[in-house]
């Protein structure tokens, strides 16, 4: 569906992630599609990333896919509102499975979380 704002790959993955955090439909706004790049003809595979986040109530919206240095997990902001607790998400790149979640009471509708060492040298 439409609304997202961010596509992420790294160049030791084989997967290609998209948010859709703009969505008005929630099981799209708080999932994201995985596409495999040795295969796009393949149907997209989509992650429940809020909803492994064990979030309560409350929108939430998945932003934002960002690699470790690695490139063998992402990590997903989970957004709630100001007053709501929100979550990173990491899953693990070769399997798609959830590696853990982070949560935290100062951690406040987390974005802008960027891997310097990827950032700094265009590794996407």
């Amino acid at each position: 569906g439409g609304g997202s704002l961010f596509i992420k790959t790294h160049p030791k993955s084989k997967h290609l992630y998209v948010d859709t955090p703009l969505n008005p439909d929630p099981k799209i706004s708080q999932s994201v599609a995985v596409f495999d790049l040795e295969n796009l003809d393949k149907p997209y595979q989509v992650l429940p990333i809020a909803e492994w986040s064990g979030l309560g109530e409350g929108a939430k919206r998945v932003v934002q896919p960002e690699f470790n240095k690695a490139g063998d997990e992402i990590w997903f902001s989970v957004w709630s509102a100001k007053d709501k607790e929100s979550a990173l998400v990491v899953v693990d790149d070769k399997t798609l499975k959830l590696k853990t979640v982070i949560k935290d009471p100062k951690l406040i509708t987390p974005t802008g979380h960027f891997n310097v060492y990827n950032t700094q040298h265009d590794i996407y």
